[in-house]
């Protein structure tokens, strides 16, 4: 049982030092927000090496087919997602957004850019990047020596 608090003044030189760490705190959190908000607004993407195909899956829930536009110029795939305001309903909670956003990658010598393919179901966006023939994987072949 404490029958006597004794607190003592702080000097200006700990008050600084305290509000410089709040203020830090406080730039640090906001950077963080700013961080997770821009992170929303780009759609997470799994690549997957098969055999002969490369598969670009884009999480992208709530959006149509036709809100995608897919592109290949030069040796870069350029996916876009185009959303119309308006349409949007009144949420009363909305954890994840729906936005216009592009992405791009660098396609690499190996990707045939004639045989590209896109498909959207339930809510991934499927891209196949065809290989090459010279850049799939040949199985090993033994040579008989004569």
């Amino acid at each position: 049982m404490t029958l006597l608090n004794i607190s003592r003044p702080r000097s200006a030189y700990e008050s600084a030092r305290r509000n410089e760490y709040n203020e830090f705190l406080n730039r640090f959190s906001n950077v963080q927000n700013q961080y997770a908000r821009n992170c929303q607004k780009f759609p997470a993407v799994n690549i997957v090496e098969e055999s002969k195909t490369y598969l670009l899956q884009m999480a992208a829930p709530g959006y149509n087919k036709n809100d995608f536009k897919v592109n290949i110029e030069k040796d870069t795939l350029l996916v876009t997602a185009t959303v119309n305001d308006e349409n949007q309903e009144n949420y009363i909670l909305n954890e994840f957004s729906k936005c216009s956003f592009e992405r791009s990658f660098s396609l690499g010598k190996s990707i045939d850019t004639s045989k590209v393919e896109a498909t959207y179901k339930d809510g991934v966006l499927t891209i196949t990047l065809s290989k090459r023939e010279e850049a799939i994987e040949k199985p090993p072949r033994i040579i008989s020596v004569n």
